[in-house]
C-alpha cells in the first residue's frame, strides 16, 4: 500500500535479498497509477487501490498518508488482513504493538485491532543504540539533537535543497551578508516545504507547534522511544530536530543519564556486539556521518564518551540511512506474520 516513492523502492530492494515465503504481491497506491516497480528481478505494475483491493490478503504493508491510512486500514482488517502500517497513525494507540525487530519482537503476536505500528523515522536511527543503553544500564534520562535530512519532506524536501544548492553554488560571498541566503533562493521554482532556507543553513524546527514549545515531531521520539523499550512516563526523553542541508541519511547525538554506572569500554563493546550497529573508532579516524550511511541497513555508531566526573552518563553520536531500516524491519515484522499465520 502506497508502492510509490523512496520507502517503496526501498522495501522492493530488500524483498530482492530474503527469503521468498510470499505467494501473490500485491502493489497498490491511491489514485491512477501507470508506474511498475520492480519486484525480484520483473517488473510490476503498480495498481489503484479500490475496495475490493485486499480480497485474500493475509499481510498489507501500508505507506500511506497517516490522515487516510486508518479508513483504508480498517478496510484491509476486515478482508481478513493483518496491517503493518508505517505511517503515524497508530503509533500512540494503547492497542496497537509498535514493535521494532530484536528489541520487542514479541508483540507482533499481540494485536488486538489487527495492527502492528513501526515507528518513525528519527526513532529509526536512535532506537537501537538507545536500546544497548538502556538494557545494560537503564536508562533514566535521554536527551536526542537530531540532525534530519531533506528527505524527511520526501522528494519535495531534496529537490528543494538541490534548488538551493545549485542557486547558492556559484557565489562565493553569499552566506556572509544579511538576507542574502534569503534573496537568492526567494525565486526558486520549486516551492520550499522548509521555514526558511536550507542551503548553507540549519532550521531548528521539524513538525508542527506542539505542547510546552517542542513540536510535533520532536514530542512523537519521545512517546516512541518510552512505548518501544517500555519506560516509565516519568523518564524524560528530550528531543531537538534540526533541519540540516543533508540529502537522505539522519544523525544524532545522544545524551543519556543510567541508573547503573556506565563503563565507557563496555558501552563500546555492547556496541560492537548489537547486530543492529557499526562502532566507529574515532581513534582510527572513523566516525559516523550521514553520506556513508546511505545506502547501509545497520546504523553506525561513534564518539561515545563520558564526561568527566558523571559516571552515570555517556555520549554517543548515530547515522542511519533510516529509510533502509525501516523498509527492512517492514519485511520482517511481515515475515513473523506470516510465520503465525501458517502455523
Amino acid at each position: 500500500m502506497g508502492a510509490t516513492g523512496r520507502f517503496a523502492e526501498a522495501l522492493a530492494s530488500a524483498l530482492a535479498l530474503r527469503a521468498d515465503p510470499w505467494g501473490e504481491i500485491r502493489l497498490l497506491a491511491p489514485g491512477v497509477s501507470t508506474r511498475t516497480l520492480s519486484i525480484r528481478g520483473q517488473e510490476q505494475t503498480i495498481e489503484s487501490l479500490h475496495e475490493d483491493s485486499f480480497e485474500g490478503v493475509d499481510v498489507a504493508l501500508f505507506n500511506l498518508a497517516p490522515e487516510i491510512t486508518p479508513e483504508w486500514a480498517a478496510r484491509a482488517v476486515a478482508a481478513g488482513a493483518v496491517v503493518v502500517d508505517a505511517s503515524a497513525a497508530f503509533r500512540s494507540d494503547p492497542e496497537v504493538p509498535l514493535v521494532v525487530p530484536g528489541i520487542n519482537t514479541q508483540l507482533v503476536a499481540e494485536r488486538p485491532k489487527g495492527i502492528v505500528a513501526l515507528p518513525g523515522p528519527v526513532t529509526w536511527g536512535l532506537i537501537d543504540a538507545a536500546h544497548v543503553l538502556h538494557q545494560g544500564w537503564e536508562l533514566q534520562h535521554l536527551v536526542v539533537t537530531g540532525l534530519i535530512a531533506a528527505v524527511s519532506k520526501s522528494d519535495r524536501g531534496v529537490a528543494r535543497l538541490r534548488e538551493e544548492l545549485h542557486t547558492v553554488a556559484g557565489e562565493p560571498t553569499i552566506g556572509q551578508h544579511p538576507g542574502d541566503v534569503r534573496a537568492a533562493v526567494s525565486d526558486l521554482p520549486v516551492g520550499s516545504p522548509f521555514p526558511a532556507p536550507l542551503a548553507l543553513n540549519v532550521i531548528p524546527w521539524v513538525g508542527q507547534p506542539g505542547e510546552g514549545g517542542f513540536t510535533s515531531a520532536e514530542l512523537a521520539v519521545g512517546d516512541e522511544v518510552r512505548k518501544i523499550l517500555g519506560l516509565a512516563e516519568s523518564v524524560p526523553v528530550v528531543a531537538t530536530l534540526v533541519q540540516v542541508p543533508v540529502v537522505l541519511a539522519h544523525s544524532m547525538a545522544l545524551h543519556a543519564r543510567c541508573a547503573r554506572p556506565v563503563a565507557i569500554d563496555k558501552v563500546r563493546a555492547a556496541c560492537v556486539a548489537a547486530p543492529s550497529l557499526v562502532h566507529l573508532d574515532e581513534e582510527t579516524g572513523e566516525v559516523p556521518t550521514p553520506v556513508d550511511s546511505v545506502g547501509i541497513d545497520p546504523r553506525f555508531v561513534g564518539r561515545i564518551r563520558q564526561p568527566k566526573g558523571a559516571g552515570h552518563h555517556v555520549d554517543m553520536f548515530v547515522s542511519a540511512d533510516t529509510t533502509r531500516r525501516g523498509a527492512s524491519a517492514m519485511l520482517s515484522v511481515a515475515e513473523l506474520v506470516a510465520a503465525q499465520i501458517s502455523g
